[in-house]
């Protein structure tokens, strides 16, 4: 009998070995698509400190394709869950001199597949410690190599078992357009009367205020002022002069 239930024991243990020996890594280049709340469990109000923004923004800037959880879905990123990840950032308990934060992506089985060191912060204010233990914590994605590979997320680690079924909201049939966020982008955050235009630093590089056009900003950047002027599909010109001659500069922004 003790020697049934050893080896009972044995091949359940083979067998778990067996179902998580593919490299976590890997696993992650599996999902091209990726989930981001639109409010953090630890954090009052949706969006608060632009944290879930941020955190679209650094996904998307590592080369996912990135909704929130209240986007409507297209076609091939809906009907269940199991074809995406599902991202979080989880606060560490935090005293008054430091903000601890980590980033999780698990995926429709809620298993954990990747977890970032903590980014940590000493700023005391907080949507500034915040903002900068967020940037610090996705550093790790440095090191993670994604490359979608083009398979089925976890479809190919579990083959034809059920899914469940997907909540979110799936958009009408169209045409998918493949969205590369080039790393010179620039990110407009509104402010009163216009925007300020971030890199992913995030470093304030352009404050630019609304005209009768919405093609047109007046900018400024850095002391310089111009006028930014929408040229099609994110791509703005800022124009400007210097010493009598006019400059002119190609800017990419996302709103």
């Amino acid at each position: 009998m003790k020697n049934v239930f050893a080896a009972l024991l044995f091949f359940m243990s083979a067998f778990s070995f067996a179902q998580n020996d593919e490299n976590p890594r890997e696993t992650i280049n599996n999902y091209k698509f990726v989930i981001v709340p639109s409010k953090f469990s630890f954090l009052k109000e949706p969006d608060q400190y632009q944290l879930n923004m941020f955190t679209k923004m650094y996904l998307e800037k590592y080369g996912f394709k990135v909704f929130y959880d209240t986007d409507l879905l297209p076609l091939e990123a809906a009907g269940d869950n199991c074809n995406k990840m599902f991202a979080d950032v989880v606060a560490e308990k935090n005293n008054m001199f430091v903000t601890k934060l980590s980033v999780t992506l698990r995926d429709c089985m809620n298993v954990e597949l990747f977890r970032t060191e903590l980014g940590v912060s000493r700023e005391k204010e907080y949507k500034t410690a915040y903002r900068q233990a967020l940037r610090e914590a996705f550093k790790s994605f440095e090191t993670l190599g994604y490359s979608y590979n083009g398979k089925d997320g976890i479809r190919e680690s579990i083959g034809k078992r059920p899914m469940p079924v997907s909540t979110l909201k799936t958009a009408p049939s169209k045409p998918v357009e493949e969205m590369v966020v080039d790393k010179n982008t620039l990110f407009a955050q509104p402010v009163e009367n216009g925007y300020q235009l971030v890199d992913t630093t995030p470093k304030v590089i352009f404050k630019i205020k609304k005209t009768s056009s919405a093609q047109v900003f007046l900018a400024d950047k850095d002391g310089q002022t111009g006028t930014l002027i929408e040229k099609g599909k994110g791509k703005w010109v800022f124009e400007y002069y210097v010493d009598g001659k006019l400059m002119t500069e190609e800017v990419s922004i996302k709103f």
